[in-house]
Formats: C-alpha cells, structure tokens, sequence
C-alpha cells in the first residue's frame, strides 16, 4: 500500500508512452486470434495503463487524461501509417492504375479513427478509476 501515489506526477508520460508501445506489441502477439481479440488486449492495455498511471503517481486526473490523450493521438498516427502503406502497396501489387495513395490516405484515415476513439476512451476511463480508486485508498 506504499506504493500509491508515490512516484512523481511526470511519470504519468512514461506510463502513456508504454501504453502506446505495449500496444503494437499486442499485434504482433494477437496477429493469429482475430481482430476482436487484438482490439480487446489493445484497449485492456490503454485501461491498465491509465489505471496504474494514476494510481501510482501523485499526478492529478487532468494531466494523465492529457498524457493519455496524446498517447491515443501518437498510437493513431501510427496506425495511420501503417495501414495507408499497407494499402497503398496491396493495391499497385494487384495493378491498380491512378492514385493508389488516396485509398491508401482514406484507409488509413477511418482506422485511425477508430484507434484514437477506442485508446482515447479506454485511456480516460482508466485515469478516472486509477484517479477515485487512489482517492478511496487514501481515505481508508
């Protein structure tokens, strides 16, 4: 019990950024179980994260949100990039003439969204409970 809240507020960034990296790390580990698995771990993991964030830092709900929000935007430019190459290069490998790109731009526009909603939203509700279970511990 010791341990709540006593590492310094800025440790909230490295929480985020961790929660980033352990989340393209999750892909390649659920790559053969499916997509609903994959995005399960991958949100477990922003929640975890947020979680633990604010539980064992002294850093306020507003700045982990903000941590994670930026960790949510990073993770989206991400994939962003990587399904747009990926799209781009499946279609000039199956003959595609014209812009190849402006497929690739708009897929990878729509899973960029939805990870930003999904990380965004998991990384929030994360803080929130890491937030009032810290508060609860410290009134105990």
């Amino acid at each position: 019990m010791d341990k709540i809240g006593s590492l310094d507020a800025k440790f909230v960034w490295l929480f985020a950024l961790a929660a980033v990296l352990l989340g393209a790390g999750s892909g390649y580990v659920t790559s053969g179980m499916g997509g609903s698995v994959a995005s399960a771990v991958y949100f477990g993991i922003f929640s975890v994260s947020g979680f633990l964030a604010t539980l064992l830092t002294r850093s306020k709900v507003g700045m982990a949100i903000g941590a994670f929000a930026l960790a949510s935007l990073l993770s989206a430019g991400g994939y962003y990039f990587l399904v747009a190459s990926a799209t781009q290069e499946a279609t000039e490998a199956l003959g595609a003439t014209g812009d190849t790109g402006a497929l690739g731009a708009f897929m990878g526009g729509f899973v960029a969204v939805i990870v930003l909603v999904g990380t965004l939203v998991a990384g929030i509700a994360g803080t929130v409970t890491g937030g009032r279970f810290r508060k609860k511990l410290a009134a105990a």
